[in-house]
């Protein structure tokens, strides 16, 4: 993706997870998931869904492992982004006051919701009791601490954005009074999601006991929708269902299909399959051997011959009529 796109100002930053209920060092369970145990990525996207990069967490041994992980995850995917002006949203799991002071250090702009239980949020901001759509800020080398109350207590970050009350319409068309922090973040932080649901739209499920088989299939699904996204903005005209694209990128990987053989029309079209009229004793139709079976060393008997060729051979009508007859054409 770096050799192929840049991506757009606004950039969001969660974590997904890769299905993995087998034995393993650092698998995770994070409840509100699709899948709730697996293995972890975290993911850079676009608001629209394309995903610009990804690292797989591998446990506190790992490189992005120990004291400050959330840090090291956020530096580690915005390397190479840094220093061009790039606002990023990410929520309670990353943000804290000293990462928003090194992001804007970078000139990188963070916005997103916060644990109160970070260092260096202010001590009024914790303790301020607050009526419903009332909210309190402080403010502190160009990071801004924010709490607001709705239906619960929603305490946030930014570095972007003042904490301005702005009127929004939902999708019912009711307005409503919220932070533009607030819904800039509603806004912005779908990227994640909104890749995971092109994933689950054509699961490619591969069962394995290699935990790393997973991986690489699901990079496979994620190439994929990644393909298909720069697709249709570089065919803006011409866009493409994801369904159809992959048909098109199958059949593309595909070898061409070869022609089939022509079909030898038969010697006498006019052969029909029909019914004995012979009777036995009890006015029951009399069944003969099948003459192909007899052939290849079986015993059937039949109530069908073909009354056309020369004897009215028996046949039985699966099967047996189509051999009979391909074995007098050639």
């Amino acid at each position: 993706m770096d050799d192929l796109y840049y991506p757009c100002r606004e950039l969001s930053l969660d974590e997904g997870m890769v299905l993995w209920r087998g034995r393993l060092l650092f698998r995770q369970y994070i409840k509100g998931k699709r899948h709730k145990y697996g293995v972890k990525l975290y993911s850079l996207c676009e608001p629209q869904g394309l995903l610009i990069r990804f690292a797989v967490y591998s446990g506190g041994e790992g490189e992005l492992g120990g004291k400050g992980h959330a840090s090291k995850v956020v530096m580690h995917l915005m390397r190479g982004k840094l220093g061009v002006g790039h606002s990023l949203y990410m929520d309670n799991y990353y943000n804290s006051v000293a990462l928003a002071s090194k992001l804007l250090a970078n000139k990188t702009y963070c916005t997103g919701t916060l644990r109160l239980d970070r260092k260096h949020v202010p001590a009024d901001v914790k303790t301020a009791k607050l009526q419903v759509g009332e909210t309190i800020q402080r403010y502190a080398e160009g990071v801004m601490v924010a709490k607001w109350r709705d239906k619960r207590i929603v305490s946030y970050l930014s570095t972007e954005h003042e904490n301005n009350i702005v009127l929004i319409s939902n999708r019912r068309n009711v307005q409503r009074e919220k932070p533009m922090a607030i819904v800039q973040y509603n806004a912005n932080m779908k990227g994640v999601d909104r890749s995971d649901q092109m994933l689950a739209y054509y699961p490619s499920d591969h069962k394995s006991v290699r935990w790393y088989k997973k991986i690489f299939i699901h990079l496979l699904q994620m190439i994929m929708v990644n393909a298909h996204k720069l697709y249709n903005v570089a065919n803006d005209t011409n866009t493409m269902q994801l369904y159809d694209f992959r048909l098109q990128v199958i059949d593309a990987l595909l070898p061409p299909k070869q022609q089939a053989p022509p079909v030898r029309p038969p010697r006498n079209p006019l052969h029909v399959l029909s019914k004995t009229t012979a009777l036995d004793k009890k006015g029951r139709l009399l069944g003969k051997r099948c003459r192909q079976c007899l052939k290849e060393g079986r015993r059937k008997e039949t109530v069908y011959m073909c009354a056309q060729c020369p004897g009215e051979p028996p046949l039985c009508a699966l099967g047996c009529y189509d051999k009979y007859h391909a074995q007098l054409q050639e």
